[in-house]
């Protein structure tokens, strides 16, 4: 590990053949110690845990440049409606929806590096592997301080300039402001703040939790955190089409809500270097906002980020406590899923293996917090539009939205956890699982396919609760509710079984080598079946509600889909298991780590 950071390295000498012939070397440049620490913890934040495979690495980079796009894309778009113009109109874009426009640059950079903050959160402090491989190299403890926030630093940086660089060169010039150059500095001094914001917010956030509470509790709140946030970010990019149409309506109505959005107070400085004096006030207003409130977390971050590095160390050498007590109400809980629905004891350790790995790998909680920031930001997005009555923002729901509403939501819970629980963790240890049980039969998958389906039921059923709860009067029936209950179980359960119904192995154990073939699957799978998908059950939901034998009729054809595919998929892994193809697994087991490929 020394030798590969080139920490304290002996110095080496190079020994040339008399016999070579005459060339001039070519000498590196000598790096300091600070240069080759700040450089490792930069390599860190690009190939951490989340990432199983130089696959996942190569599929995160180009995810990252395609971050960049948007911001281009959405220029490339706007150049025919800024330029092409009728003779009667001098310019082809009215003054609200250039405000649109311009709102979509910072909330589009607020996202992203609050994405990328939620992404790292593990690393934006240091962890076991810095405490306990670092600290024992000849480095004082102020360099390691200094190198982590100069990475910190310059990654965030990256991420930031990276993202935005693309729109800062392009629109400007192709929205052709007469004053062009305060356009290029109002458009690139709002976006480098707006960034600059969230990503302060969230470090500010994991400092004070960190200064505050213990480290038990902040492992117990992180995916909580992780989640929340996820679901905050991109309930903001959904809403980004309906906040864009109704901007001079939300700007001037006054609301206290309005002036309390971020990316609005960042378009307040926006509009007021471009606009000059002659800015509306309400743009004033919000510029000055933005200027308190990042000069306010930037200060929390230096007040706090110091303090909760040193806390952080400390608590990870003096160690924490790692087990889980189960609470009172959990025994008895365990002891019924135990005595009704888990029989076996194969299906009982794979339910609890899934449950306790979930929650304690840093690459499942980013998942879980993404899947279920999407399915929450998609089922409000669809769900929810804004009214404005005499000043004040209300939201209100729409029907169909309501109906949407469960199929979303069980449907990425389903998706997720199915996808969840096929993310590799460590492959280096699944040989174990071969060695004990082989290849998995159907009561390991069983115990998979119950913890998702409990996990879906949970979610869905609670969603019912509340739509219940906030719906309309006309859709508080009896026969409303009950056919939105049936279409949640019955949804949690096929979906689960179609999931789960071409897995065979282990879940956490498994690599799936993606291909070219992939992404255009993934692009039909989410943007074409997902709506149709929605839209069909939307539409039977109706015919499901209409009376007490539609309802039985639908609870008979739920019942009869899912044994079935629960029948075919007990024949099918009865016949992989009669099969023994040579694994990948077997070369590690004779090998245990040992040899050199």
């Amino acid at each position: 590990m020394s030798d590969r950071l080139g920490l304290f390295a002996a110095p080496t000498h190079t020994v040339v053949s008399l016999n070579a012939p005459a060339e001039s070397p070519t000498e590196e440049r000598p790096r300091s110690q600070f240069e080759v620490l700040v450089r490792h913890l930069i390599y860190r934040f690009f190939h951490s845990e989340l990432l199983a495979s130089d696959d996942e690495t190569r599929r995160v980079a180009l995810i990252s440049c395609t971050a960049a796009l948007p911001s281009f894309v959405l220029t490339l778009f706007l150049y025919p409606i800024y330029h092409f113009a009728l003779p009667p109109r001098p310019h082809p874009r009215p003054f609200w929806p250039q405000i649109g426009d311009h709102y979509f640059f910072v909330m589009y950079s607020l996202l992203i590096m609050g994405a990328a903050a939620v992404y790292e959160w593990d690393l934006l402090f240091p962890d076991l592997l810095d405490v306990f491989v670092l600290s024992v190299l000849p480095i004082t403890t102020r360099r390691l301080f200094v190198a982590r926030v100069l990475a910190l630093t310059i990654f965030l940086g990256m991420v930031l300039v990276g993202t935005s660089i693309l729109g800062i060169l392009t629109f400007p010039v192709v929205a052709d402001q007469p004053r062009f150059g305060y356009h290029l500095l109002g458009h690139t001094l709002s976006v480098l703040m707006s960034g600059t914001f969230a990503a302060a917010s969230f470090l500010a956030l994991q400092g004070i939790l960190l200064n505050t509470v213990g480290q038990r509790v902040f492992r117990r709140i992180t995916p909580l955190l992780q989640g929340g946030s996820m679901m905050l970010l991109l309930a903001v990019l959904l809403f980004y089409p309906a906040v864009s149409q109704s901007i001079q309506a939300l700007l001037t109505s006054g609301s206290v809500a309005v002036r309390w959005f971020p990316p609005f107070w960042f378009l307040g400085i926006y509009e007021r270097i471009l606009q000059g004096p002659s800015a509306l006030p309400i743009f004033s207003q919000l510029a000055r906002t933005a200027w308190y409130m990042l000069a306010l977390m930037v200060g929390m971050v230096l007040l706090t980020y110091p303090l909760a590095y040193r806390r952080r160390v400390r608590q990870l050498i003096e160690g924490a406590s790692t087990v889980d007590n189960p609470s009172l109400a959990a025994v008895p809980l365990r002891r019924v899923l135990h005595a009704a629905i888990l029989r076996t004891p194969a299906q009982r350790a794979v339910f609890h293996f899934v449950g306790q790995t979930v929650l304690r790998s840093q690459r499942q909680r980013v998942m879980l917090g993404l899947y279920c920031g999407l399915a929450f930001a998609l089922t409000i997005s669809n769900m929810v539009f804004l009214r404005i009555t005499a000043g004040h923002l209300y939201p209100a729901l729409l029907p169909n939205g309501i109906r949407a509403a469960i199929p979303i939501v069980t449907f990425w819970t389903v998706t997720g956890l199915s996808s969840i629980a096929s993310a590799p963790i460590d492959r280096r240890g699944s040989w174990l699982f071969n060695v004990i049980i082989g290849r998995p039969g159907s009561g390991h998958i069983a115990g998979v396919r119950i913890w998702i389906t409990l996990w879906a039921l949970l979610l869905s059923l609670t969603s019912v609760v509340i739509l219940h709860v906030l719906s309309p009067p006309a859709m508080r029936a009896p026969l409303v509710s009950a056919g939105q209950v049936l279409v949640a179980i019955g949804l949690s359960l096929i979906l689960t079984d179609i999931q789960l119904y071409p897995v065979r192995t282990i879940p956490f154990t498994h690599l799936r080598i993606s291909s070219i073939n992939d992404f255009p699957m993934m692009i039909a799978r989410y943007l074409v079946l997902f709506p149709f998908f929605v839209f069909m059950v939307v539409h039977e939901e109706r015919w499901i509600e209409a009376s007490i034998f539609h309802l039985l009729v639908t609870a008979m054809l739920i019942a009869i889909v899912h044994l079935s595919i629960l029948r075919k998929q007990t024949v099918s892994l009865e016949q992989s298991a009669l099969e023994t193809p040579l694994d990948e697994g077997n070369e590690v087991v004779q090998r245990l780590g040992l040899c050199a490929h």
